[in-house]
């Protein structure tokens, strides 16, 4: 006879996976699903991965579901431990956001995904760490919160006004043309976000409001979209 306490631990949803089925996650989520798995269909073949700031593993999970390996870090060490438990075959890493370096070996990895991490990506750091970790002609998919939009604008001046976090501090033409310099190149870009909803928001406005920003074609503006998602390719004879 099986008990309840034969039966396996059951992970309860993270935070930001609860978060991703509000109406504005789920719109959110399934832009930042489409570039990941660009990336996928480009690679052709299955390889190792490094996700930053995986939390639950959602997106690594996907990854291994395709036969790829992945790397999982994460500065929460109960988002982390979840992560292991529901991917066992994932090489799961505590990192701190003092931390100035990737915990992998240089031409390691064939895909780096950094979504919704802005902690990590816009660090002065994280491009060069992002082209010394990825193999020749490697991906790099992020998403990145533009200060060159109307949304991100007063985003930033509120946040510096109250002394909050500021999402929205840097400017990502600035950023991209940087991640250009140094030895990559930008295959597909998507600007999204563009109407005030919250990032949980359930609204009935949700629909109708992401349809018009695809309709008026504002997801092919990124230089100046409140949100980015993106993918980049680290150039295959890019030397230093």
């Amino acid at each position: 006879m099986v008990t309840k306490f034969d039966q396996p631990e059951i992970e309860k949803d993270t935070y930001w996976e609860n978060i991703g089925r509000s109406k504005w996650g789920s719109y959110i989520n399934k832009i930042e699903k489409n570039a990941i798995l660009k990336a996928v269909d480009l690679a052709s073949v299955p390889s190792t991965a490094l996700e930053v700031g995986c939390e639950g593993g959602r997106w690594s999970k996907m990854l291994i579901d395709r036969g790829w390996k992945v790397v999982c870090t994460d500065i929460d060490p109960k988002a982390l431990d979840i992560c292991q438990k529901r991917i066992p075959t994932a090489k799961c890493i505590l990192v701190n956001s003092k931390d100035s370096t990737l915990p992998c070996g240089t031409s390691s990895q064939a895909l780096l995904l950094c979504i919704e991490v802005i902690g990590a990506i816009r660090k002065d750091w994280f491009i060069m760490e992002a082209w010394r970790v990825l193999s020749p002609g490697g991906y790099f998919v992020g998403v990145f919160e533009n200060r060159y939009s109307v949304r991100g604008f007063f985003r930033h001046l509120v946040s510096e006004l109250k002394g909050q976090f500021d999402y929205y501090k840097v400017a990502y033409p600035i950023w991209r043309n940087q991640l250009c310099r140094e030895g990559f190149k930008m295959i597909y870009e998507e600007g999204i976000c563009w109407f005030p909803f919250s990032r949980a928001s359930n609204s009935f406005l949700v629909p109708i409001f992401t349809q018009l920003e695809d309709l008026l074609g504002l997801r092919h503006l990124p230089s100046v979209s409140p949100w980015v998602v993106f993918l980049a390719q680290k150039k295959p004879n890019c030397k230093r």
